[in-house]
């Protein structure tokens, strides 16, 4: 039995009466927060036809060829480093998004929302950009075909990217993340979230002088999130190593994800693709 990863697990219904469930997973009573049902599968099942049939004008970007994934919208990671083609797109995949959920409960506020009662109705906004009226991308979403992965890596490590130095003067502590799935591969594509911590040591990814991927796992306790449509996970992703396993099948892995910090403030969480 895994008992290093420890999760609260609800329904998105149900958040409103778990105030203090983000406070107590950052001051590590439970590791992990699992919600179900933020959108219906009939809903997921009607966004995933709009997406294979590009019925949404969202910019894609493309992960490393060898990973087999995409974004649509523009990943802070794989953004240059002067940010002007990011902020220039921002307004575009916001009208976009929004398209794309037309008929839908809107995928911003509806994160936002259930985020914010979550923890204590403290706001969940995307970050601010480098100018007033401008801001990050709130979250992506993500596409992974057969073979599709992610290799292990720390999310924190994404401080050291050039792309991070304006999110870096406005956040404090660790890096979380949310997983929301809207879609579920015949076989694997499970984000494996590993017993080993970050504990300053840097880890790069693929892209970088040192790669968390050479790591030996085979003997390093884990615990796998195989996510129904609708579910959403959220953990500390800056501290625990972790993983998209690859997909198997033809059918495409389809999810938002984002990284989120507490504003140096602590009045609001910022969050951003």
């Amino acid at each position: 039995m895994v008992s290093f990863f420890r999760s609260l697990v609800i329904s998105a219904a149900e958040a409103g009466r778990h105030p203090d469930a983000i406070k107590r997973m950052r001051r590590d009573e439970f590791e992990g927060i699992v919600l179900r049902r933020v959108y219906e599968p009939a809903a997921c099942e009607q966004l995933c036809e709009r997406l294979e049939a590009g019925a949404h004008g969202l910019m894609r970007t493309d992960f490393p060829p060898a990973m087999r994934a995409f974004f649509l919208g523009m990943n802070l990671n794989l953004t240059a480093p002067d940010l002007v083609a990011y902020f220039r797109e921002t307004p575009r995949f916001r009208g976009a998004l929004r398209r794309l959920f037309v008929g839908l409960v809107d995928l911003q506020e509806r994160l936002g929302g259930l985020m914010s009662a979550l923890d204590g109705g403290r706001p969940y906004l995307a970050a601010p950009g480098p100018a007033p009226g401008l801001e990050h991308m709130f979250t992506t979403l993500r596409g992974h075909l057969s073979g599709g992965f992610i290799p292990p890596h720390f999310d924190n490590e994404q401080a050291y990217r050039q792309s991070y130095r304006l999110i870096m003067s406005q956040i404090g502590g660790d890096l979380f993340s949310f997983v929301l799935a809207f879609s579920s591969p015949e076989a694997g594509g499970e984000l494996e979230i590993f017993n080993l911590q970050h504990e300053g040591r840097r880890f790069r990814m693929v892209d970088g002088d040192e790669d968390a991927s050479h790591l030996d796992l085979d003997r390093v306790d884990s615990v796998r999130f195989r996510l129904q449509p609708g579910e959403m996970v959220m953990f500390n992703s800056g501290r625990y190593l972790h993983r998209v396993n690859p997909v198997i099948g033809r059918s495409t892995r389809w999810t938002a994800c984002s990284f989120m910090s507490e504003s140096r403030s602590g009045e609001q969480v910022y969050c951003w693709g």
